[in-house]
């Protein structure tokens, strides 16, 4: 009776650290998916945003510049 119940709790040790690895491991896997997202995105925002604004928009550049004194300094 002793020896059954010892066992069981070796087998429910072994059950428990299995389980807990995994899912250490799926928490790992979707933290670093996640990580992995968030600097993709701001990379591309901050690549799409740098340098000056007719990279943007084109069209947006030469409204501001035509909106200048002398648009042709300003392009």
């Amino acid at each position: 009776m002793i020896a059954e119940a010892i066992d069981t709790l070796y087998t429910l040790g072994w059950a428990f650290l299995v389980w807990f690895v995994l899912t250490a491991l799926a928490a790992t896997l979707a933290l670093y998916a996640v990580i992995a997202i968030a600097w993709w995105t701001m990379r591309a925002l901050w690549r799409g945003l740098s340098g000056p604004s007719c990279n943007r928009n084109r069209i947006r550049a030469r409204r501001y510049a035509r909106s200048k004194r002398d648009y042709r300094e300003a392009a």
